[in-house]
């Protein structure tokens, strides 16, 4: 797991994939982007637009992947994102859009991503429940970078 703000991120220490993933968004006025997915130039990095309000924790459930990492760049409000080492048990498998969701489990990191351009990276490994309000609910928009491995 990675968290930090791009504006911070030590770019020579990082994944070259992860890298263009931050310089795609650098690149490019995401936050003008409509809710969707989008094909970058390179066959295995795609990446969403998404917006919509937060929820309690225990209205999300949590999530791995077995074939994808997943990078969260924050565009605009707030979100809070519970991590876990997946170690839990599947109760839905989605081979095509490669999701595992996964029973409650307990969170050993709380991320959150307030300000333009906090960046979350998840490993295939790491179980993570997304767009948790962090005081009032509230509407986010994050770009989400799917990095096939």
């Amino acid at each position: 797991m990675i968290f930090s703000n791009i504006k911070n991120i030590d770019l020579t220490t990082i994944d070259e994939r992860i890298k263009f993933c931050v310089d795609y968004f650098n690149e490019h006025d995401l936050i003008n982007y409509n809710a969707g997915t989008y094909q970058t130039d390179r066959d295995d990095i795609c990446f969403r637009i998404d917006e919509y309000e937060t929820q309690i924790a225990q209205e999300r459930y949590w999530q791995a992947h077995e074939k994808h990492i997943d990078v969260y760049i924050l565009l605009k409000g707030q979100e809070r994102i519970d991590v876990n080492i997946y170690e839990g048990v599947i109760y839905h498998r989605d081979k095509i859009d490669d999701m595992l969701m996964l029973e409650e489990m307990p969170y050993t990191n709380i991320n959150f991503l307030s300000n333009f351009g906090d960046i979350l990276v998840c490993n295939p490994n790491e179980a993570h429940k997304t767009g948790i309000h962090m005081d009032l609910k509230n509407k986010f928009k994050i770009a989400l970078f799917k990095i096939r491995i």
